[in-house]
């Protein structure tokens, strides 16, 4: 829990709320300070879900993959059982880590001292400890986290009392059935990492609108898909959001041939990391993983669909890259000035930008909340 108030962290309630009602952006100082982002890992990510991984990669007894959510280190196994089981990829001796990669073992073993864990989180065996009286294996279990899966993929959320996946974002298995949001089939391609030099909400802030795509992606996004606003559709709930438009019918590279029904491009946003972007022939979920005041890392695990041809795969995944290479640029220019806090909020266009305003509710919601607890 935060041990800080908000007037030791130099926030006035009143002060927010109406900016937030005004379609002002948070205090500049919001996406730069220590004791803010502080604030954010402890009282938002780690009572999250946040997109894990591929649930192809946990297919087998022994299967474990190895994922973060905020600042806590997640390992995700398949038991002997068949069940998923999530803990915190922590070893209990001395902090080392009990995995450092995707794979498959019969047990789990620190490679530091070499204490083994079987796959659903029990000590197995810690060297030297029968010279220890009173040393008891059964309270030194693995810590576990909540997890749960939808559609392809395998969440995790460090709180094991989480409520369920679908509790938690309520309506969006529906939206996603409406949509055609829905990566059954698809195979997975690769994995894309992107170092971003700036706070995660500037990243979360970008990708929620797309004010911005007729002018930063010019040869990607925007030759892909209509931009312009009478089409392009936002739809803001309580803990997600999505957008979805049509294949632009003047591209010049990326052209795309809508199937019956015209799904094209759908996206959705779930509170607070994961986002889950598809078209007809690529998809991808992806997770942000906040790495200080001033950074973040985006990990995107790219899907191709079984029946687009390679050259097709190459286009589509490259058009992609090269849209978040660019979102990676702007952000990047964008850090300074919020960092400078000559212009302390960003005036908001509703038109365009309403699902920034909703997410910022969220972020605020949470931050409130975090600091009333205390």
């Amino acid at each position: 829990m935060p041990t800080k108030t908000m007037t030791d962290l130099g926030i006035d309630r009143e002060a927010v709320e109406e900016a937030l009602a005004n379609n002002w952006t948070f205090p500049a100082r919001w996406y730069s300070d220590s004791d803010i982002h502080a604030l954010e890992l402890e009282g938002i990510f780690s009572r999250s879900w946040q997109y894990a991984g591929p649930l192809s990669k946990l297919a087998q007894p022994g299967d474990h993959i190895v994922c973060q959510v905020g600042r806590v280190p997640i390992l995700i196994t398949r038991g002997r059982d068949g069940e998923l089981h999530g803990f915190i990829n922590v070893c209990r001796h001395r902090a080392f880590p009990v995995a450092v990669e995707d794979g498959n073992r019969t047990t789990l073993q620190c490679q530091y001292h070499a204490w083994t864990y079987d796959l659903d989180g029990s000590l197995r065996k810690a060297p030297r400890s029968e010279h220890e009286p009173d040393f008891d294996k059964s309270e030194l279990c693995l810590l576990p986290v909540a997890v749960d899966t939808w559609n392809e993929f395998v969440f995790a959320n460090p709180d094991p009392e989480a409520p369920p996946l679908r509790e938690a974002f309520a309506g969006f298995p529906e939206l996603a059935s409406e949509r055609g949001l829905d990566y059954t089939g698809y195979r997975y391609y690769g994995r894309y990492t992107y170092e971003v030099p700036a706070n995660w909400k500037v990243w979360v802030e970008n990708g929620s609108e797309c004010y911005h795509c007729p002018s930063i992606h010019t040869g990607s996004f925007s030759d892909a898909f209509v931009t312009k606003l009478d089409v392009y559709e936002y739809v803001n709930r309580d803990r997600y959001l999505g957008q979805f438009t049509r294949y632009n019918p003047r591209a010049k590279r990326y052209k795309g041939v809508p199937p019956e029904g015209e799904r094209q491009f759908r996206y959705v946003f779930l509170w607070p990391t994961t986002f889950l972007v598809q078209d007809d022939y690529v998809g991808f979920p992806g997770m942000i993983i906040p790495t200080g005041p001033e950074s973040c890392r985006f990990i995107s695990d790219m899907f191709v669909h079984p029946d687009a041809d390679e050259e097709i795969v190459s286009q589509w995944t490259e058009m992609w890259n090269q849209t978040l290479e660019e979102d990676t640029e702007a952000v990047g220019l964008q850090q300074p000035g919020l960092r400078s806090q000559m212009v302390p909020h960003g005036r908001l266009m509703p038109a365009s930008e309403s699902a920034i305003s909703r997410f910022h509710r969220m972020v605020w919601e949470e931050v409130a909340q975090a600091l009333d607890r205390e």
